[in-house]
């Protein structure tokens, strides 16, 4: 399981409630979102901060007073002083409190595979096997799966600045461009810019697995399906928003179908795009009109 950790890093209220939103699509559990989860129906999840436990005078104060105001979904915060001692307040803490619901712990530094699974050993002698590990703590995609591949014990991971702030691509470098005007295809030839010309559609073909893009009046290739629907039109919604329940199923189904070299943690391979032959001619005859046109200007 993955949960959203990323609001305190976000940049701006709506962009934490956006990223809440966003995750959720793609498979994340939760959010430690409260605003998001109550504005889209998420889970709302999260534990303690470190600075919670400080204020007590003993991290077990912290621990007895935390499960007896939420006793029904615990999950307590074991390394702010010494995870191992951490744990065994922990235990201590569910052992004399009894709390139901889920319960769990979370390590937030250190060394995650060694920790966790000191703490699943810690947990199942003492009869907890219930108690779930969360891992937290400057974690991404490549972290996770390093972390999986070293046998780590761990439940579910929080993730926060890595994906609220977009680490690995703090910027979009993508414009829209004009390719239709009145009727008329366009294109722009600039050196390592030139577009193709023409209002587009997307063919897709689920097995093998392959994308067409041609034009948006181009008859359907024999076993694709169409991709771009329209969602707005002269300022009018077409359909009502969908849910993120049908949001998250139609990711889940998307992703099924890649192929495996495009699914790859580390260097993916995307799948090739290729245009239809009707978008090929009509790149070819909108540049031969364009290049004769401007000759001739001259």
């Amino acid at each position: 399981d993955v949960i959203d950790f990323s609001f305190r890093r976000t940049q701006g209220l709506e962009a934490g409630i956006d990223v809440a939103r966003l995750s959720s699509m793609v498979g994340f559990i939760s959010t430690s979102n409260v605003e998001a989860a109550r504005r889209h129906g998420l889970v709302a999840a999260g534990t303690m901060a470190h600075s919670y436990i400080e204020a007590f005078p003993t991290e077990v104060e912290a621990f007895r007073a935390y499960a007896q105001d939420f006793p029904g979904r615990v999950t307590f915060l074991v390394d702010t002083y010494d995870t191992i001692t951490g744990i065994k307040h922990a235990i201590a803490t569910i052992k004399e409190l009894g709390p139901t619901g889920r319960l769990g712990i979370r390590i937030d530094s250190g060394d995650l595979v060694a920790l966790s699974r000191q703490a699943r050993k810690m947990l199942d002698q003492a009869g907890l096997p219930h108690v779930r590990i969360v891992a937290s703590g400057g974690l991404d995609e490549f972290s996770i799966d390093q972390l999986v591949r070293d046998g780590a014990k761990i439940d579910a991971f929080g993730v926060g600045t890595r994906m609220g702030v977009s680490a690995d691509h703090p910027y979009l470098d993508t414009a829209y461009k004009l390719v239709c005007y009145e009727g008329r295809p366009v294109m722009k030839l600039s050196r390592g810019k030139v577009t193709a010309p023409g209002r587009k559609q997307v063919f897709r073909r689920l097995r093998p697995f392959g994308d067409l893009v041609g034009l948006h009046d181009e008859e359907v290739p024999p076993g694709r399906e169409r991709l771009l629907e329209p969602v707005m039109i002269k300022g009018a919604r077409q359909a009502a928003r969908s849910g993120i329940a049908e949001a998250n199923a139609r990711f889940a189904a998307d992703l099924e179908h890649l192929p495996a070299e495009a699914k790859e943690i580390h260097s993916p391979r995307p799948p090739l795009v290729r245009p239809t032959p009707a978008l090929r001619a009509m790149t070819f005859e909108t540049r031969r009109g364009l290049v004769a046109r401007n000759r001739k200007a001259h």
